[in-house]
């Protein structure tokens, strides 16, 4: 006698970096990485703003690059999966005309 239903497993796969809280972490990871390293580097040299500033907009215009390049891929594939997905049942009349 079950007084309890049994419990279903939960498939559970990888999170990758393609959520929107990882995107926004790394960016700010990265930003916070280069805005250290420039304010380590204008500490050495002398020069206060300048590196901070240079290493700072680096690191921004890389993340929002790589955000751009990922957006597309992603598009793409989504583009690609449509289109499959429009077509599909049209493979099955090609089947059934060879038959």
């Amino acid at each position: 006698m079950k007084l309890l239903p049994t419990r279903k497993p939960v498939a559970r796969t990888a999170v990758s970096s393609h959520d929107s809280l990882g995107r926004g972490v790394e960016i700010a990871v990265s930003v916070g990485v280069f805005f250290v390293v420039g304010l380590l580097l204008d500490n050495s040299f002398g020069t206060k703003p300048v590196f901070i500033i240079v290493c700072t907009l680096f690191s921004m215009l890389g993340s929002f690059a790589r955000l751009w390049y990922v957006y597309d891929i992603d598009m793409q594939r989504q583009e690609i999966k449509r289109r499959e997905s429009a077509t599909s049942h049209m493979r099955g009349a090609e089947v059934l005309a060879e038959k």
